[in-house]
């Protein structure tokens, strides 16, 4: 490898470094583009044959000063935190190093720069192809290490030719780090990252009701995120009675200037009980599931429709708004849990509902009553109104087609007619509350996309939806006016697709769950496990052992133990055998009165032994510099090796 395709490589190198803050947005995406454009100046000057300098080196010194106070005014008016600005500090040394390279030799420097843009890169990365981009940098990384390693030899014993590095030995090395890291993965101890802190903070902006508020006043705008914020696993002779799925988020009950808000109620704990925590009473036919969760909004639990029981974390708040919970946990994390549902839910503690303050109008309340006409229960009359607008009512799936901002909810009954799942739901309650009945909106997930390969339901952000509760009798029964085929998971995907989608969300969710979220309670389940697996295979090791011996005699056992000695002595002559040349090395250094430490080179030890014992260091000089060019070749010759071993047995003569 030539010093120009060398460079090449190294700049090359560096940039890739940086392509993962593209997605994991560490920092801004545009300032990551100005670093990839001047990075890209520098190597195309450098492939033509030019020099790296895209700008004069003195201009770049000042630069070099003036960003020094650059750097505070980053992190306390621009970043306004450490990490954004250490980030571009660390970016803006890359592209001034290859610049002060053709003065300052700064190899090792450029090395640990690289270093840390790929730190800084994977430190926030939670996605499972940053795996692929991690063995990519690792091989790519260490193959400049070898050829840096082999220079520096070279030149420590005069010699000029540096062999390239061995592409071959650098996927060797990977491949042996990688197995090596698996095995001790599941033994690490688990350390919070402090930079990563997950998904966490409602979604202000979403059209989807999943948000602290419903404003209409506001430019709605649809979430198309598939991030899977939710699996539940539902045992296959429930799935036609609670499919499907609704989990529950936000209640919406109070009615306040064209928005929808929460019912604001003080966080009161759950009490448990010995079969978990109990949050209402069940009517009519039963079921359970497991709810594993992503902690998106807040400490907020998406619990499912007719949820009556929750089984499986620590502790249950109800509120902050009513009818809904929340678990204390930190945005980002998993949760577990496992959840008992019914039917139909009556509340443990009933509550008077709350008017919802909407000012109905006589066009509204005439709307409604031509709609219902002579019914008077509830449950006729919302299913009518259901009926009535998922029927005749257009669905936009994206709100920006609207063409207004702030449409109020009776513009949109009485004019528009159309609009998106937020505003069908707002409609019904709007005509229930015409009629006294009370309704109100409830926003969460809908549906899912069953995986036909783990079994579970996966919902994801786009999945969020916005349906409607009504009372009756004391229990609130769930209408949804949204037309069926427009709710979310309704998209008709190929049989290939389908199987290919939950191929990737299978594997996402094994990465999810046994890598990301793999804690200290998994170590314990792992070892307990490990222990009693290794308790099992002793003893049948030691029943084993026993039969065996009851079976032979003595004379079988002297043969058997005659067979084991020569084995050991076999291994013992053939590992002497395969003793690595730089044992043999280490022993004539030693002797010279040299003693290697485990961080040095033969070539360091080569030029201490220069000064302790020339003649000595002359002796072993040839040797040595065919141990570094055979160490690193790319095909290694035995040929050479069998002459370095003579050469130094020589030497012990």
């Amino acid at each position: 490898m030539n010093p120009r395709a060398r460079e090449i490589e190294f700049l090359a190198l560096t940039m890739f470094a940086a392509l993962p803050l593209y997605a994991t947005q560490a920092i801004s995406p545009l300032v990551v583009g100005v670093f990839h454009l001047l990075m890209a100046a520098i190597l195309i000057r450098v492939a033509r044959g030019g020099g790296p300098e895209i700008v004069p080196p003195m201009m770049l010194s000042v630069f070099a000063i003036a960003y020094f106070i650059f750097f505070f005014v980053d992190a306390f008016a621009l970043s306004r935190n450490l990490i954004g600005a250490s980030s571009h500090l660390i970016l803006f040394i890359a592209l001034y190093q290859p610049i002060e390279a053709q003065r300052v030799r700064n190899g090792g420097q450029r090395l640990l720069i690289t270093f840390l843009i790929f730190v800084s890169s994977i430190a926030t990365a939670t996605h499972i192809s940053i795996l692929l981009f991690v063995l990519a940098f690792a091989f790519l990384a260490l193959r400049q290490m070898m050829y840096m390693s082999e220079r520096i030899t070279a030149e420590s014993v005069g010699r000029t030719d540096v062999e390239p590095p061995s592409s071959r030995a650098a996927a060797f090395y990977v491949c042996g780090t990688a197995a090596v890291a698996l095995l001790l993965f599941p033994i690490l101890p688990r350390v919070r990252n402090p930079f990563v802190r997950g998904y966490a903070g409602a979604l202000n902006n979403a059209s989807t009701g999943l948000s602290e508020s419903i404003d209409f006043n506001q430019e709605r705008s649809i979430s198309s995120d598939s991030q899977v914020v939710a699996r539940v696993w539902m045992p296959r002779q429930f799935v036609p009675f609670f499919t499907p799925i609704r989990l529950k988020a936000y209640v919406y009950e109070v009615y306040q200037n064209n928005r929808w808000k929460q019912f604001p109620s003080p966080l009161r704990a759950v009490k448990p009980s010995p079969h978990g925590f109990r949050i209402g009473q069940p009517v009519g036919w039963r079921g359970y599931t497991t709810v594993q969760q992503k902690m998106i909004a807040g400490g907020r639990l998406f619990l499912p429709a007719g949820a009556f029981n929750v089984r499986g974390i620590p502790h249950l708040y109800e509120g902050p708004g009513r009818d809904t919970y929340t678990l204390f946990a930190r945005g980002g994390d998993t949760i577990s849990m496992d959840v008992d549902m019914s039917r139909d839910v009556i509340p443990l503690r009933p509550e008077k509902p709350h008017p919802t303050g909407y000012p109905v109008q006589p066009k509204v309340a005439a709307l409604a009553r031509s709609i219902v006409g002579q019914s008077t229960a509830p449950l006729p009359q919302a299913q009518k109104i259901e009926a009535y607008l998922r029927d005749r009512f257009t669905y936009v799936a994206d709100p920006a087609t609207l063409g207004r901002k702030g449409m109020t909810v009776d513009q949109f009954l009485l004019e528009v007619h159309r609009g998106h799942c937020e505003y069908f739901a707002a409609g019904m309650v709007a005509l229930m509350t015409s009629l006294d009945v009370p309704a109100r909106i409830v926003g969460g997930f809908y549906g899912g996309q069953a995986n036909p390969l783990t079994g579970y339901f996966a919902l994801r952000r786009q999945d969020a939806h916005a349906w409607v509760e009504v009372l009756d009798h004391g229990v609130w029964r769930t209408f949804d006016p949204t037309p069926p085929s427009l709710r979310p998971g309704n998209t008709s995907d190929g049989l290939l697709s389908l199987y290919a989608g939950a191929l990737s969300d299978s594997m996402n969710y094994f990465w999810d769950r046994y890598i990301l979220t793999f804690g200290l309670g998994d170590q314990i389940a792992l070892a307990i496990q490990f222990l009693e697996s290794g308790r099992g295979s002793l003893d049948s090791l030691r029943q084993g052992v026993a039969t065996a011996a009851r079976a032979f005699g003595a004379a079988q056992r002297a043969i058997v133990i005659a067979i084991g000695l020569l084995t050991a002595l076999a291994v013992l002559v053939a590992s002497r055998r395969r003793r690595p040349l730089f044992v043999d090395f280490e022993a004539c250094f030693a002797r010279a009165g040299i003693t290697m430490t485990p961080a040095m080179t033969i070539g360091e030890a080569l030029q201490a032994l220069r000064r302790h014992a020339p003649l000595e260091a002359e002796r072993l000089e040839t040797l040595a510099m065919l141990y570094e060019r055979e160490q690193f070749s790319a095909r290694p010759s035995p040929e050479i090796r069998a002459q370095i071993r003579r050469g130094l047995a020589e030497l012990r003569r």
